[in-house]
């Protein structure tokens, strides 16, 4: 989805707020699916407002084990911060506060084989804000994470974001480590606002949230649209896409993050490098059809062999 306010403000530098959402948004200390137990946090509303309203963007980045755990399905997490999202715009009186939810359903000891795996959307991992970042268009070096626990601290500072955790449990604050420690939302933000004083100039303010002709045309409401990994599917040419997709999500995270290379990487190194030359034997035998074919084919085999050594190592 393009930027709702491009065409207006060509100029506005794109940074945002992410937002960590139970205990951050809305008071849950467990796993959340019925929307009827939604209970917004104290002066969320008119906080993030506003942000909105000097020009940050709004992107609710959150770990939903839950759904890896049975304990709901992604449609009910949808139903959640759909309600999160009315209640927001109501008590600010303003539509569509919220642009993108982003939330990772995976986790390693799920009971379910579908989402029993780890991610590189999963916090502490930086995926949920890098994928934000490409389609938002965000410069995450002067964006924002806002959260209560370290994982939303280290995923904030992995992608190049600053940080302000909300809490009081020193334990945890000097496992974080994180910009600033506030103990309420609204300090968080007062915090931003503050520390971007010297930025103003160069973010343009949102355009009024209460220009009727601007919400007739707005389409629809950004809170509504659902960013999550797709779930496996069945067809095999699918599953192989999918898998793709999350084998370069998760080398982009890697190198983030400087893994060690394992035994399965080295080798599956190895074997890329003989696939290249391979087809560049089959492509000088191109006067010989058949010997083409025969280093074409063998270069097509070691490619799906190395394909499957990478994905094995993912899962594992």
């Amino acid at each position: 989805m393009a930027d709702r306010w491009g065409s207006r403000y060509p100029h506005r530098v794109q940074a945002a707020v992410f937002l960590d959402r139970d205990n951050t948004l809305i008071a849950n200390d467990g796993d959340l699916g019925d929307p009827a137990q939604v209970r917004l946090i104290d002066g969320v509303a008119s906080a993030l407002l506003q942000l909105r309203d000097v020009g940050y963007r709004l992107v609710v980045v959150s770990n939903q084990g839950g759904v890896a755990r049975g304990k709901f399905s992604e449609a009910e997490v949808d139903a959640v911060n759909e309600r999160i999202a009315t209640l927001i715009d109501e008590s600010a009186k303003c539509r569509g506060l919220i642009e993108r939810f982003y939330y990772c359903p995976y986790h390693p000891q799920g009971t379910s084989s579908r989402y029993r795996r780890e991610h590189p959307w999963r916090k502490p991992q930086p995926g949920m804000l890098l994928q934000a970042g490409r389609d938002l268009g965000l410069d995450l070096r002067r964006s924002w994470l806002v959260g209560d626990q370290p994982r939303d601290v280290a995923a904030g500072h992995a992608a190049g974001c600053r940080s302000v955790m909300v809490s009081n449990d020193r334990e945890l604050i000097e496992q974080a480590k994180p910009v600033a420690v506030v103990e309420t939302f609204s300090e968080a933000v007062q915090h931003i606002l503050r520390s971007g004083d010297s930025d103003r100039e160069n973010l343009q303010p949102s355009p009024p949230s209460s220009n009727p002709a601007a919400a007739s045309t707005a389409g629809e409401s950004p809170t509504a649209v659902r960013k999550t990994p797709a779930a496996p599917i069945e067809s095999g040419f699918s599953e192989l896409r999918r898998a793709m997709l999350d084998l370069t999500e998760q080398l982009r995270s890697d190198r983030m993050r400087r893994v060690e290379l394992t035994t399965l990487r080295m080798v599956a190194g190895v074997g890329q490098l003989l696939v290249v030359l391979l087809a560049l034997f089959g492509l000088l035998q191109l006067d010989d059809m058949e010997a083409f074919v025969k280093w074409m084919l063998g270069a097509a085999l070691l490619q799906l062999v190395t394909i499957t050594m990478l994905l094995v190592d993912l899962r594992s």
